[in-house]
């Protein structure tokens, strides 16, 4: 089937908008032919300037992407562009990751707004903003002497406010920085064993209805292989000990050079960050589903599923230093 026109769903913000622009570039070049519009859309998480994790604490799942895939269900759009780490698990089963385009880099970065020191060469008392628990609780987990306090908005907007409220710096995710063309901000690229990043963080998900299997053909034109697999552990991983935006749980898996062989390293954090579980599973880059089911049956057996129910019971505590300082605004 020729298509003349593809309506794209996407959020309204920056970062959003300019994944959306590259993906119809790669799409442009397998199919000159097809005119592609954006349907823009503001989500319950764009809406609501709560630290994101206190709105999914709420029964708030997937706040970035819920209104986007509604156009779908509705048949107002064809197809949607998603950060696929805000993806949540449990998305309608009408509906399908048709593409996984090539991952960018997974890594957390540091923005220091005062000098360029490294977050290691931080004094007492520095403040660094963040929304995300996971950030929070391993920064904290490593440099206890550190201050945490929440910040929201799009990119530009929170190193915009963490020079105004006059915070040391922040932490964020290198792919956004880079799609945006902000790399000269960056001080610091995270290690993945002490800052292991969120499940998916750096891929982008492109969704489409089930059956519409002609456009999932064409989705599937810019499908990065490797990539894809590696969001497959990683999810598979986040189904199997049933972890959401609620537990501070990082997750990345990397395929070897040979292509053969996928690496998965995982972390989870308890809510005082006194207790964490850290392990690294190999396996066959064939069965990427399989090592991340392997690596939860691991981590559950460390105890994970009594950290994961701490947190959906009490991860909004805020007695609690970590959580107090992402909640509170």
């Amino acid at each position: 089937m020729k298509f003349k026109e593809l309506v794209i769903a996407t959020r309204a913000s920056k970062l959003a908008i300019h994944q959306t622009n590259s993906i119809i570039k790669l799409l442009k070049k397998e199919n000159p032919e097809i005119e592609f519009r954006i349907e823009m859309v503001t989500t319950k998480g764009d809406k609501d300037k709560r630290p994101f994790f206190a709105i999914e604490q709420n029964g708030g799942g997937g706040v970035f992407e819920k209104e986007v895939n509604d156009l779908l269900l509705r048949y107002k759009a064809d197809f949607a562009v998603h950060s696929l780490k805000d993806l949540h698990g449990g998305f309608s089963d009408k509906l399908d990751i048709a593409c996984v385009p090539k991952r960018e880099k997974p890594h957390d970065v540091f923005i220091n707004n005062i000098n360029n020191n490294r977050i290691s060469q931080l004094e007492s008392g520095s403040i660094i903003g963040t929304s995300s628990i996971r950030r929070a609780i391993q920064i904290k987990t490593k440099y206890p002497h550190i201050t945490i306090r929440s910040i929201r908005g799009n990119i530009e907007t929170r190193i915009a406010k963490s020079k105004e409220n006059r915070y040391t710096g922040i932490v964020l995710a290198e792919a956004g920085m880079k799609r945006l063309g902000l790399n000269r901000n960056i001080t610091q690229r995270l290690n993945v064993q002490s800052f292991t990043p969120a499940p998916g963080q750096g891929a982008l998900a492109i969704v489409c209805r089930k059956d519409d299997s002609n456009i999932t053909k064409v989705l599937k034109k810019i499908e990065h292989k490797p990539s894809r697999k590696e969001i497959q552990a990683e999810r598979a991983l986040v189904g199997k000990i049933g972890a959401g935006c609620t537990v501070p749980l990082g997750a990345l898996a990397t395929t070897d050079r040979d292509g053969d062989r996928m690496s998965l390293v995982t972390a989870v954090y308890s809510l005082d960050g006194k207790r964490y579980l850290k392990i690294k599973e190999i396996g066959s880059t064939e069965f990427p589903e399989r090592l991340g089911e392997k690596a939860g049956d691991v981590l559950i057996s460390k105890g994970a599923m009594e950290i994961t129910n701490e947190w959906v019971k009490n991860g909004t505590d805020t007695d609690n230093d970590i959580v107090k300082g992402i909640i509170t605004q």
